[in-house]
């Protein structure tokens, strides 16, 4: 196996929920990955999430074909979402200098702040979940918010936001159901960054 692959291998072993993983040739000039996972997402969804993770990392032309994928159930629950980030809550005051938005993220056991100060209340949340995701990385000037917006499509509610680091823009949704609109921006910010989180860290999380 090349050294580029082997770096594909250290990659998947950072994922919480992969046990064992495998780069092998299929016998037909291919290669194929071979996952161990014991995630309480269903299989497809995990094929997706490790299809996009090696897609980032730079294998272009991997497909969900060249993914097998076994599947096993825990004896204990797992916590959910272990290795991502998850929304801790957030709050926004008016003053002087526009809206104000402070955030809290949390990994595990630990908790990260975040704030941000903007014309409007969905950006300065925007701003405030995304210096929480920097703290949490342990870069206070890692990631960079580059668009925040509210929009209608097809009479759905949603939010979009576009986050850059040093070599790509990467982009996150999410719907708008019950939720006030600051914390449906807060959850498209972390599903911009959320699949890369594992690359982001350089570590197991």
């Amino acid at each position: 196996m090349t050294a580029t692959y082997q770096q594909y291998r250290e990659i998947l072993e950072r994922v919480p929920h992969i046990q064992r993983e495998e780069i092998v040739e299929d016998g037909a000039g291919g290669l194929r990955v071979q996952v161990l996972s014991h995630s309480s997402q269903s299989p497809r969804h995990v094929v997706r999430e490790i299809v996009s993770l090696l897609r980032t990392a730079g294998w272009h032309d991997i497909k969900t074909d060249d993914i097998v994928m076994v599947q096993i159930q825990q004896d204990t629950e797992q916590p959910k979402a272990l290795g991502r980030l998850r929304i801790a809550g957030f709050a926004v005051t008016f003053g002087e200098a526009g809206y104000e938005a402070t955030c809290r993220l949390v990994h595990g056991e630990h908790e990260f702040h975040g704030r941000g100060v903007a014309p409007d209340s969905v950006q300065a949340v925007a701003m405030a979940t995304l210096q929480a995701v920097n703290v949490a990385l342990g870069q206070k000037s890692g990631l960079k918010l580059v668009h925040a917006e509210q929009m209608s499509v097809a009479g759905v509610d949603l939010s979009l936001a576009l986050v850059k680091d040093d070599e790509d823009v990467t982009a996150g949704n999410a719907v708008r159901r019950e939720s006030a609109p600051e914390e449906t921006m807060m959850r498209a910010v972390l599903d911009a960054i959320n699949r890369r989180f594992v690359l982001y860290t350089g570590q197991k999380v």
